[in-house]
């Protein structure tokens, strides 16, 4: 009796889990962003990829996490085209650790023992356009010398950086070019209902059933 209800349960969560993925909303004009990690494993690299999902939503994006990773030095564009490919995706960005150094170091021979922060970052995200097939790549670097007491967060810089890296993205949370891809007006419509209200419009992406 125990497997037999265990096996009913296994049934309904299966079902349910097919039914909430099949009832998931689609838009038109949806674009399709993959998202590609790498073999790289330390924080700042999982930092930028949760950085990097958050332009990436609904309604204009319907985004995917693929199930390969990528070595830094295994990105090309043949590699990228491909997983577009498999995932019929419109993009597919990948964020890189170029370079990565976080130290915090005392100076002994002054009075105060001063604690010192020092930090050099480079930050990229590759990002391949199925449209255009091309690999471009979008970069933040520096290097930061500071007192402990002002610089004692590595995602200060972390955020920086990343907060610069999105702003050269091309790909926005709400694509700049959503009007030119719909092929419709390029401005605000106002209507007049038969009450004489007027309704100011656009063409946001509507809904459409599967």
């Amino acid at each position: 009796m125990k497997k037999f209800l265990l096996l009913i349960l296994a049934l309904f969560t299966m079902t349910a889990s097919a039914f909430a993925a099949d009832s998931e909303p689609r838009f038109d004009n949806m674009r399709t962003a993959l998202i590609v990690s790498t073999t790289q494993r330390g924080a700042e690299a999982q930092y930028m990829l949760k950085r990097l999902r958050e332009p990436f939503r609904i309604p204009y994006w319907d985004r995917v996490e693929a199930q390969e990773q990528l070595a830094p030095d295994g990105i090309t564009i043949d590699a990228m085209r491909a997983l577009s490919e498999k995932y019929n995706a419109d993009i597919v960005v990948v964020p890189v650790v170029q370079t990565w150094y976080w130290r915090q170091y005392q100076f002994f021979f002054r009075f105060d023992g001063e604690i010192v922060t020092d930090c050099a970052y480079y930050l990229s995200v590759y990002a391949y356009d199925r449209q255009q097939d091309t690999l471009k790549s979008y970069s933040s670097r520096g290097r930061e010398r500071e007192s402990a007491s002002i610089l004692n967060n590595p995602y200060e810089i972390l955020g920086k950086a990343m907060d610069e890296v999105l702003a050269k993205l091309p790909y926005k949370r709400i694509p700049t070019d959503i009007e030119a891809v719909r092929g419709s007006i390029s401005k605000l419509d106002v209507k007049t209902t038969e009450g004489g209200a007027k309704i100011i419009t656009n063409e946001l992406p509507i809904p459409v059933t599967q």
